[in-house]
């Protein structure tokens, strides 16, 4: 008569588990996949005074400086321009740099400049060493008007 258990069992096979493991992620992956928002969360930091605070001053419009360069070859134009992301913290910039070749290129940059911060007066000029009085005097005429109107009055020349 045969013996029961007499014969040491072989290894199990391991494909049924592979594959029901398989199909579990099958399922719960786009599961998962679907019930998780794709959007970011952000936070941002408000602060209200107290009642014998004063409100902070109002910032003087998007542009913070406005430089014009003249050097030997050629000119730069250089905004910077706060940023307007809602993420973006107080006195974060964008700079903004024109190469410009000639007046004629200058003038309908300076327009919208203007467009976008109407109140805006002060232009900075940083001469170049070898510029001539005359050099000055002709780019300060250039950005004060143009044939639409004033641009930027207030020049303040600034050495390098």
């Amino acid at each position: 008569m045969r013996k029961l258990f007499s014969e040491p069992a072989d290894n199990p096979d391991l494909r049924p588990t592979f594959l029901s493991m398989a199909a579990l992620m099958m399922l719960l992956l786009p599961t998962l996949l679907l019930a998780m928002s794709p959007q970011k969360l952000t936070g941002l930091p408000l602060s209200v005074p107290g009642p014998s605070e004063k409100l902070p001053p109002m910032p003087s419009g998007p542009i913070e400086q406005l430089n014009l360069e003249l050097k030997a070859s050629d000119i730069i134009l250089t905004a910077q321009i706060r940023s307007t992301d809602v993420r973006a913290s107080a006195g974060d910039t964008e700079t903004k740099q024109w190469s410009i070749k000639s007046a004629s290129d200058l003038v309908p940059i300076l327009r919208r400049l203007k467009s976008l911060d109407p109140d805006r007066t002060r232009l900075r000029l940083l001469p170049a060493a070898e510029s001539t009085t005359a050099d000055v005097v002709y780019w300060m005429d250039i950005v004060r008007s143009d044939e639409s109107g004033e641009l930027f009055r207030n020049v303040v020349v600034d050495g390098q």
